[in-house]
C-alpha cells in the first residue's frame, strides 16, 4: 500500500538522503511470501541509492550531495525488515550501509547493480571447485553465466523457468530431483524452502554452502551429513562487478525480470508481476534525459 508518511529524523550516526533509485526485489518479496516476519506499516525497498541530504551526528565523513548506493546488511539490522527503507521520497539509513559510487554510476540499474555485487566473493569461493546453482530464475542465470568459466558449473532447477536460456550458456542443467552426484560448493538461489532442505543431501564432505545475501532467512534440514561443511554468505559493495555481470543480458531476459517505473504508486500493481520493481525519482528521470 502506498501511504503519507513524514521526512524521516536522523539517528546518531546516520544519514537523510534523497531516494534516486529504490527496488522491490528478493529481500522485499521474502517479506511478501511470509518468510520473514517485520513491523507493521515497514516501508519497502532494501536496495536502492540516495544522494545525501543531511548527515547526521558522527557521518561528518559524508558529504550533502553525494551518491552512496545503500546495501541491505548493517552492523543492527538490515534495511527494508529492521529498517525503513527506499521506496519512499526520503530516506534515513546508517552510515555503514552505504557505498560511494560515482555520478558516471548512476543508471535505473544500480539496485540491480549491487544485488548482483556479491559475485565478486563467490568468485573466490567457486574457483576450481565443482559447483552446483540451484535455481532457474533470473538470479540463477546471471550467476551461472558469471561463473562458468571460472569453475566447472551446473545448475539445478526447481521449476523450469529459464532451463533453455541457461542451457544455451553451455552449462549442464537438470531437475533438482535428477540430481545424483554431490558437490563441492553448492550456490541456493531461488526462494524455495523446498531447495533448502534437500540441498545438504548432495554437498559433499567439508563442502561449502553459499545462501546469497538477498536470503535473509534460510531454513535447514540436517541429518548430521555431512559432518563437516560451511555455510557463507557472500558480502554485497562492489558495484562495478554487479554492472559486469549484468552486461550483455539479452533484452527478452530483461524485460520480464524487472520493471522500472518512475510512480510509487505502480509499485504495489507491478511486484505482482515482476520479481524486481525498480523505482526511479522522476526529478532524476528528467535530468538523464
Amino acid at each position: 500500500m502506498l501511504k503519507e508518511i513524514p521526512v524521516p529524523p536522523i539517528p546518531k550516526d546516520w544519514v537523510l538522503g534523497k531516494v534516486l533509485y529504490a527496488m522491490f526485489g528478493p529481500i522485499d518479496r521474502s517479506i511478501m511470501l511470509g518468510l520473514h516476519p517485520i513491523e507493521p506499516n515497514r516501508v519497502a525497498g532494501s536496495l536502492g541509492a540516495i544522494r545525501i541530504i543531511e548527515p547526521g551526528v558522527e557521518a561528518s565523513d559524508v558529504k550533502p550531495g553525494e551518491v552512496y548506493a545503500v546495501v541491505p546488511y548493517c552492523r543492527g539490522g538490515i534495511v527494508g525488515i529492521d529498517y525503513d527503507g527506499l521506496l519512499a521520497d526520503y530516506a534515513a539509513l546508517p552510515r555503514e550501509c552505504l557505498v560511494k559510487v560515482g555520478r558516471n554510476d548512476l543508471n535505473p540499474e544500480l539496485p540491480l547493480w549491487v544485488e548482483f555485487s556479491f559475485l565478486d566473493d563467490l568468485t573466490q569461493i567457486v574457483e576450481g571447485k565443482r559447483t552446483l546453482i540451484v535455481g532457474c530464475g533470473f538470479s540463477g542465470y546471471v550467476t551461472a553465466r558469471y561463473l562458468k568459466d571460472k569453475c566447472e558449473v551446473t545448475v539445478a532447477c526447481i521449476e523450469r523457468a529459464l532451463y533453455d536460456d541457461i542451457a544455451s550458456l553451455g552449462v549442464e542443467v537438470m531437475m533438482l530431483d535428477n540430481v545424483s552426484s554431490k558437490y563441492d560448493v553448492i550456490v541456493v538461489e531461488p526462494l524455495s524452502i523446498y531447495s533448502t532442505l534437500q540441498v545438504l543431501k548432495i554437498l559433499n564432505e567439508y563442502g561449502t554452502l553459499v545462501f546469497p545475501p538477498t536470503q535473509p532467512k534460510v531454513l535447514l534440514s540436517y541429518s548430521g551429513f555431512p559432518r563437516i561443511f560451511h555455510i557463507l554468505r557472500p558480502q554485497l559493495g562492489n558495484i562495478a562487478v554487479g554492472k559486469r555481470a549484468l552486461e550483455g543480458i539479452p533484452d527478452k531476459l530483461r524485460k520480464n525480470a524487472y520493471a522500472i517505473l518512475k510512480h510509487l504508486d505502480e509499485v504495489p500493481v507491478l511486484v505482482r508481476y515482476y520479481g524486481r520493481v525498480v523505482y526511479v525519482a522522476e526529478k532524476e528521470t528528467k535530468k538523464q534525459k
